[in-house]
C-alpha cells in the first residue's frame, strides 16, 4: 500500500457562536439537556446535524418510546412526559384502544415538531445542520468545538459543553477514552432501518377492519414468522433477525417495521456506516417482497416511510468517573446521586447474527444511574447526554433506549446550571446536590438510596 495521501486544513476557524452551554445533538438527550438548561434561564445553544430534532425517535423512527414504568407511572417524569404532552396536543400519539402502545405510540414528524416546540418554548437557540469535526483542548477543558456546515468550518465556544451526540463524538474528539463493544465480542450491537407500510384497508379481513391491520397481525404473528423463516431458508433475504417485529401507528392502516438487522458494522466508521445503510434498504426491499407474497394482508402494501438513517443501538461508551453495569442492573443498584431510574430489560441484539438477549428484573423494581456515569474522567467542562455515558455493554443495552436518555440528558442541563451557579467546573458538583434539585424540578426520582429487593 503507498503512504497515505493528505490535504491541507484550514489552521484558524472563525468563532461564530458563543452561549453558556453548548448541546451538542438534538435526539432525546439534547432535548433533556437543552429544555432543562434554557427553563433555567441560561444562554443555551443546541446544535444539531439534521434540520430537526429527535435523533432516533425522528431520523430513525425508532417506535414507540419502550416502557421504563413501575406501576404503571413512568420513572422518567419530567421533560420526556412533557415531550409526550406535547405530541398528544399536536395530534401525535395514538388512540386509547391502541394496545400496549397505548401513551408511547407516537408519529416521527409530530415529534419532530413537538421538541422544537418545547426547545423555543424553553428560550433554546437552535443550529441546524451543523456537525461536529473537531475540537479545540486546553488541558481537561473543552475550549470550542469546530463544526461543518453548508458555510464551511466555523467554531463555538460556551462555558458548559454537552455531548448529546448518542455516539459520544464529542467527547471522542476530545481525546476521552471510551469503550466499544464487550462481553466476549469487539462488536457493538446491530443495527436497523425501521421503515413502515401502509396496508390497503380491502386486505384487511372485515373481522378486523374497525380495530386496526394490527389487531389481525397481534393474532397471526405465527403465520407471519412461518413465512418470513421459510424463505430465509430459501435465500430470499440476508436478514440474520429471526423473526418480523412489527408495531401499530398512529394510523390503523399502517405498521411499522423494527425487522433490519445489519450485523459486525461501526457506527463510528464513516465507511461502514454507509454500507450499513445500503444493506439495510437492501433486507427492507426482500422483507417486503416476502410479505406481499407470502402474507395476504400485506399483498398490496405500499411504502409509507423510511427513516432517515438506520437506527444505531450503541457505539462508544465513554469512560466516566462512576460506571454501571450488569451487576447493578441484576442487583438493583441504587445511589445517593442517582440521576435516573431504570427497569427496561437487558436488550441486546446478537452482533454476529441471529438471537436476542432479553434479561429482566422485576417490575416494581429498578436501577439507577449515577451522577458520575455523565462526567468523562478526562474533562471537566464537558458531560454526557447520551446513551454514550459510562457503562458495560449489558447496563448499556438497557438504559439505552429513549426515555431514560431523555431523563440523563435533562440531568445534565441542570447539572450545567448548578455549575454555572456555583462558578465551579460541572465535574465538582456533589451528584447527591444534583438529584436533589432534579426532584424539586419535577423528577419522580427517590431519596432512599436502598434497594426494594435484589432481582432473583
Amino acid at each position: 500500500m503507498s503512504e497515505m495521501q493528505k490535504v491541507s486544513f484550514p489552521a484558524e476557524v472563525p468563532v461564530i457562536h458563543e452561549a453558556e452551554v453548548l448541546v451538542i445533538g438534538g435526539g432525546p438527550g439534547g432535548i433533556g439537556a437543552a429544555v432543562a438548561a434554557g427553563r433555567e434561564g441560561r444562554d443555551v445553544l443546541l446544535v444539531e446535524h439534521y434540520g430537526f430534532l429527535g435523533g432516533m425517535a425522528t431520523a430513525g423512527e425508532v417506535h414507540p418510546f419502550m416502557p421504563n414504568h413501575v406501576n404503571g407511572e413512568s420513572m422518567d417524569k419530567g421533560i420526556f412526559t412533557d415531550w409526550m404532552k406535547c405530541i398528544a396536543q399536536l395530534g401525535g400519539c395514538m388512540s386509547e384502544d391502541a394496545g400496549w402502545c397505548n401513551n408511547r405510540g407516537f408519529d416521527p414528524y409530530v415529534a419532530r415538531v413537538a421538541a422544537e416546540q418545547l426547545c423555543r418554548e424553553a428560550g433554546v437557540r437552535l443550529l441546524f445542520h451543523h456537525r461536529a469535526a473537531l475540537v479545540e483542548r486546553d488541558g481537561s477543558n473543552v475550549a470550542a468545538v469546530v463544526f461543518h456546515s453548508k458555510s464551511g468550518f466555523t467554531a463555538a465556544r460556551a462555558k458548559i459543553y454537552v455531548d448529546s451526540t448518542g455516539d459520544g463524538d464529542v467527547a471522542a474528539l476530545a481525546g476521552c477514552e471510551f469503550e466499544y463493544g464487550g462481553e466476549g465480542t469487539p462488536h457493538a450491537q446491530p443495527m436497523t432501518l425501521c421503515f413502515k407500510l401502509r396496508v390497503d384497508p380491502a386486505d384487511v379481513p372485515e373481522d378486523f377492519r374497525e380495530k386496526g391491520a394490527y389487531a389481525w397481525i397481534r393474532e397471526h404473528r405465527d403465520v407471519i414468522n412461518k413465512v418470513y423463516l421459510a424463505a430465509r431458508a430459501a435465500g430470499k433475504t440476508t436478514n440474520h433477525r429471526d423473526n418480523v417485529l412489527m408495531f401499530p401507528t398512529v394510523d390503523k392502516c399502517v405498521i411499522h417495521f423494527n425487522s433490519t438487522r445489519v450485523i459486525q458494522k461501526r457506527g463510528i466508521d464513516g465507511v461502514e456506516l454507509s454500507e450499513a445503510e445500503i444493506e439495510a434498504r437492501k433486507q427492507m426491499m426482500e422483507l417486503i417482497d416476502i410479505l406481499r407474497s407470502g402474507v395476504p394482508l400485506f399483498r398490496n402494501a405500499t411504502v409509507h416511510s423510511v427513516a432517515p438513517q438506520i437506527g444505531v443501538r450503541g457505539t462508544r461508551r465513554i469512560k466516566g468517573r462512576a460506571y454501571v453495569s450488569r451487576d447493578d442492573f441484576v442487583n438493583c443498584a441504587r445511589f445517593p446521586d442517582g440521576i435516573a431510574r431504570c427497569n427496561y430489560p437487558i436488550d441486546i441484539h446478537n452482533p454476529n447474527g441471529e438471537g436476542t438477549e432479553i434479561t429482566t428484573i422485576p417490575k416494581d423494581n429498578w436501577y439507577e444511574i449515577p451522577f458520575g456515569c455523565l462526567l468523562p474522567k478526562d474533562m471537566d467542562n464537558l458531560i454526557m447526554a447520551c446513551r454514550a455515558i459510562s457503562s458495560d455493554k449489558a447496563a448499556h443495552g438497557s438504559f439505552r433506549v429513549m426515555p431514560p436518555v431523555c431523563s440523563i440528558g435533562q440531568a445534565a442541563g441542570t447539572a450545567a446550571v448548578m455549575a454555572l451557579e456555583k462558578s465551579i467546573p460541572v465535574c465538582d458538583l456533589d451528584g447527591v446536590e444534583v438529584k436533589e434539585r432534579l426532584i424539586a424540578n419535577g423528577r419522580n426520582l427517590v431519596t432512599d438510596p436502598a434497594p426494594v429487593a435484589a432481582a432473583e
